[in-house]
C-alpha cells in the first residue's frame, strides 16, 4: 500500500487532476438513481425465495 501511495503522489498524470473542484460537475442528461431501492428489494425477494425453496426441499 505504501508503494501505491508513493506512485499516486508522484504521478504527473494524476497531479493535473483537481480533487477540490468547488464548482462541481452537473450532468444534464442524468436521471435520479431510483432503481437502487427496487434492485435491493428484488435481491431480498430472490434470497427469501431461495431460502424458502431450500427449506421446502428439506422436508
Amino acid at each position: 500500500m505504501i508503494e501505491m501511495d508513493s506512485y499516486i503522489n508522484r504521478s504527473a498524470a494524476l497531479a493535473d487532476i483537481d480533487v477540490e473542484d468547488t464548482a462541481g460537475t452537473l450532468f444534464s442528461g442524468a436521471h435520479p438513481v431510483l432503481v437502487t431501492p427496487a434492485a435491493f428489494l428484488g435481491g431480498v425477494a430472490v434470497a427469501s425465495a431461495t431460502v424458502a425453496a431450500f427449506e421446502a426441499g428439506r422436508g
